[in-house]
């Protein structure tokens, strides 16, 4: 009798601690949705949202007279936007080599180029090095057949100094002068055959990696890799491509892997060997809404080398869950909250003045890249995310200066749009092509945000 009684006081006392347990972490769980931290932040995040669609405005946009003389005066004029300036793009590593887990889709390759071509101007191609010498025939037809459709080209990376990258033996040589040599003709093999690509991720994540190559450390590395480069080419972009790079604060003050990278930089630059461009990769949304906030701080900071910076590597996740310590929302992830993240931190990206370039990592999902997470654009059936529709909204509809205007009385008038192409028709003559260029020279454009006016 005691026996059972005891039985059934420890059952229910399991019973109510897990009952306590449960609503403990439920009651965790949502205060961690909202607190006060997150709450500030993502009121933060508005408030520099509404200030970056003003900044782009300003940044993007420049002006032009048109004159179609007197003979014109007072006709309606349709202005269209055919290209942005601004570099739009994508990797495009199945471009015209489209599977979906077996051998080529015609099908799906159509579906594939045909929404990347109404995307993007700006693509980039895998040039891994320990692939390289197989692909390098289908590289220049996948090359030529994007530019083609005047999608200008990059090829990622020419050095990556990770395990399973570097040819054995190679990479197990202990002769250093042999690495060097080897990688310095690998260099010139990759320029010389690929005259076509002038933009280049130069050397990929150097302060992360053992550097074994051209050096010992991130800035012989670098320094070596683009000595040799501008040897074979002096007409290319040369970027430092890096990750974890975007975070809280003065870059150079800050204490995490973006002080590490300015420090690099800030070394490189005084040394005589500053990359035409700062690649960072912006992996840091795949799991985390991280606040727009430490994009602005992040550039501002390294608006001070006035070097162009790219973003690299951007893919924001539509599967699993928003977490660690620097998200700013929490719980799951979803197609909608990818879009909705997506269209904010482009509007970021695109307003800052540093700014040259927005590259989204896997278009097509990716065996070989985090399909766990889904961030890519297009499922590996073809189905576009609503992703692809917010974005192409953004660069298409929202950053577009296509309009109708009026001729004054002597046949003239003047145009403020994004810069990029355009034609203008006036009713029964053919469409006449002209540009909006930003002329500003480097010491004469804005680098950080308090350098808009």
């Amino acid at each position: 009798m005691a026996r059972g009684s005891g039985t059934k006081r420890r059952s229910r006392l399991c019973v109510s601690t897990w009952l306590v347990l449960s609503i403990a972490f439920l009651a965790c769980t949502v205060v961690d949705s909202i607190t006060p931290y997150e709450v500030w932040a993502w009121s933060e995040d508005e408030r520099l949202l509404a200030e970056a669609r003003e900044r782009i405005l300003v940044v993007r946009r420049g002006g032009v007279s048109l004159d179609f003389s007197a003979g014109n005066a007072g006709k309606a004029v349709a202005i269209e936007q055919v290209t942005h300036a601004f570099k739009f793009g994508s990797n495009a590593f199945y471009y015209n080599n489209t599977y979906a887990g077996g051998p080529f889709n015609a099908t799906l390759n159509g579906t594939y180029t045909s929404h990347f071509n109404r995307l993007f101007n700006y693509a980039t191609l895998p040039f891994y090095m320990k692939a390289y010498e197989a692909r390098q025939e289908k590289l220049k037809e996948m090359s030529a057949m994007l530019q083609a459709e005047n999608i200008a080209v990059k090829g990622h990376p020419i050095i990556w100094q990770i395990a399973n990258q570097i040819p054995d033996e190679v990479e197990f040589s202990t002769n250093s002068t042999y690495r060097k040599e080897w990688t310095e003709q690998h260099i010139e093999n990759v320029l010389l055959n690929h005259t076509d690509i002038r933009v280049w991720d130069l050397v990929n994540e150097m302060t992360h990696v053992k550097n074994l190559l051209l050096g010992s450390t991130a800035v012989e590395t670098w320094e070596n890799a683009l000595a040799k480069a501008r040897s074979v080419r002096g007409d290319c972009t040369f970027i430092a491509n890096e990750y974890g790079t975007i975070q809280p604060g003065d870059a150079a003050t800050s204490g995490n892997d973006a002080e590490v990278f300015y420090d690099f930089v800030e070394r490189v630059v005084a040394d005589g060997h500053s990359p035409d461009a700062i690649g960072f990769q912006g992996h840091e949304w795949m799991t985390a809404w991280v606040p727009m906030k430490d994009i602005v701080d992040t550039f501002d900071s390294f608006g001070r080398f006035r070097i162009p910076i790219h973003i690299t590597e951007f893919d924001p996740g539509s599967k699993e869950y928003y977490g660690g310590s620097r998200s700013i929302r929490r719980g799951p992830m979803s197609e909608a909250s990818q879009a909705e993240l997506a269209t904010k931190a482009y509007t970021t990206f695109f307003s800052h003045p540093a700014v040259d370039a927005i590259t989204w990592w896997a278009f097509m999902e990716d065996p070989w890249w985090r399909p766990e997470l889904g961030d890519y654009m297009m499922t590996a059936d073809g189905r576009v995310l609503p992703v692809y529709h917010a974005l192409y909204d953004l660069i298409h509809v929202q950053w577009n200066s296509s309009m109708t205007v009026t001729l004054d009385a002597v046949g003239r008038c003047d145009f403020t749009g994004f810069y990029g192409n355009y034609t203008a028709t006036v009713a029964g003559s053919p469409p006449i092509p002209f540009a909006i260029v930003d002329t500003r020279p480097p010491s004469g454009r804005p680098w950080t945000t308090g350098d808009v006016v």
